[in-house]
Formats: structure tokens, sequence, C-alpha cells
């Protein structure tokens, strides 16, 4: 009896890490769904910012002809990770990576390198390729409270470049692709790729005339440049929280998968013990009958 009591409460801790799961699994799905209409609506935020470039850039090329400094010694770069557990293997394709390129950036002293973290758990995995950040930020609870979070990164990237002299910027984070699979993705924050800027200057309007505009081009690029920080802040933060997502609900499919097959196993084994202590029950009932009949 002793045994069946003993299947019987890991039958019963099973259930409930089951449904633990399930709802883990359930919560995952909707934020997915969610995050990938926020990725939608940035991506026409994200348009009209490349519309207002444009507009500036076409009648003021000389902001082109700015010069970009040398990044080999003073890279700043900000990494997204997980905030909460059970996402499975999720920070480790950003610290690979961000390893990668380092490598073929040929950096001799990784601990030299201004880093900013975004997330509890990353910080671990990056000490262990010789990063040290200098930041931790937290995810905000909600993705409606971000506008405070990026602010505040706003403000760490605003000294790196104008009290550290950081002369680039790079963002690594997980990108969403299809279903619930995810990639990692760099892309540059600081200065601007000036063939991009390029492309814009040279791309036709889409309409007769060019947007009036009465503030100085120069303060004008300026406050786009900010909008534009901010939109790849939000996207960043957006597209890592679907990913961080899409790993939870693959990793609570595996979880829900391997507890299902530990649910069969403990009843067969619950029925072998249930009727083995019936048979063995009902051998003793007949050995008493027999003895009695003697």
């Amino acid at each position: 009896m002793q045994m069946l009591e003993t299947i019987r409460r890991k039958i019963e801790s099973a259930k409930d890490l089951h449904s633990v799961v399930k709802t883990m699994k359930a919560l995952a799905a909707v934020n997915i769904h969610a995050y990938e209409k926020a990725v939608r609506a940035i991506n026409f935020y994200y348009q009209n910012i490349e519309a207002g470039l444009q507009a500036v850039l076409k009648e003021n090329t000389d902001i082109l002809k700015t010069p970009v400094a040398d990044d080999s010694d003073s890279i700043g770069i900000i990494v997204f990770g997980a905030q909460r557990g059970m996402a499975g293997n999720f920070n480790l394709p950003v610290v690979n990576k961000l390893d990668s390129w380092l490598k073929k950036k040929e950096l001799k002293q990784r601990s030299a390198l201004t880093a900013c973290v975004i997330g509890d758990r990353i910080s671990e995995p990056l000490q262990d390729i010789g990063i040290l950040p200098s930041y931790n930020i937290d995810f905000p609870n909600f993705r409606y409270h971000l506008d405070g979070t990026i602010q505040n990164i706003l403000l760490i990237v605003e000294e790196w470049r104008f009290q550290k002299k950081v002369s680039h910027i790079h963002l690594f984070y997980n990108r969403p692709t299809s279903g619930s699979s995810f990639r990692p993705g760099h892309s540059q924050l600081y200065p601007l790729n000036p063939d991009w800027l390029k492309e814009l200057a040279g791309r036709q309007w889409t309409s007769r005339s060019i947007p009036l505009y009465t503030i100085p081009a120069g303060d004008l690029f300026n406050m786009i440049i900010r909008q534009y920080f901010y939109i790849s802040l939000y996207k960043a933060f957006i597209e890592s929280m679907a990913s961080e997502n899409a790993s939870r609900l693959l990793a609570m499919r595996k979880a829900e998968q391997n507890i299902e097959e530990q649910l069969e196993e403990l009843d067969a084994q619950f029925n072998k013990q249930r009727q083995d202590s019936i048979t063995e029950e009902l051998l003793d009932i007949v050995a008493g009958f027999e003895a009695l009949s003697e």
C-alpha cells in the first residue's frame, strides 16, 4: 500500500504540473499574437520616420557628409535576453551571435566594451564570453509600459555618445521568424548607415511635392534621429519579447509531451502495483481458507 500511495502522489504532482504547463503554453500563444500585431504597427511608424528623413535629406545632402568615427575601440552594445524563466534555450543564440561578431572584430579586451543588458537571465552567459555589463535593465511587466524603460535606455545612449564618446552602438536580440521559431539578430543603432541614408535621399518621393518645414534642417534631422532611436529600441523590445514567448511556447510543448509520457508510465506502474496488491490479497485469502479447511 505504501508503494501505491507514493505512485498516487507522483501522479497528482504530475497532473498539477501539467496544468501549469498548459496555462503557460496558452499565455505564450496569446502573447505571441499580441506582439505580432505590435510589430506590424511599428513597421508603419518606421515608414513614417523614413519619409521624414527622406524629406530632409533630399534638400540637405550636406548632412550626409558628416564624418563617421572609427569604432575599433569605442563600441557600445545593448543585448536583449530573457527576463523570466521557463523560456528554454533562449539566451544562447544571442550570446553566440554576439560572440561570433566580436571574433570578426578581433577585439582583444572584451571587458572594455560598454555593455547594457536587458533582462536578468542573460548576464551570466555574457560573462562566460568575457563581457561585464555596465548597465542592467529589467523588462517592464507589460508591453504597455515600455515607454519609460526605453526612455531610460535613450538616456544611456546619450551618455555614451556625448560623455563616454562611444562612436558605434549595436543591438543584439532574437527576432521571430515563422510560427514559434526565432533567430538571433544584430543591427547598428548608431551611427546611421550612410548607404541607407544615401538611398533614402535618392529615392523618388511618393507625391508631387516634398512637405514644407520651418524648423532648421539640422535640428529637424536630429529630432527625427531621436525618433529613429526610439522606434529601433521599441522594435527590439517587442521582437525580443515575441521571441521569448515563442521559445517558451516551444519549451512548454516539449514539457507537456514529457509530462504526458511520464503520466502514462506512472499510470501503468500504478495499475500494475494495484493488480499485484489485489493478487497478493487474494492469495492470502485462499491460503487462509485452505488452512482453515484442514
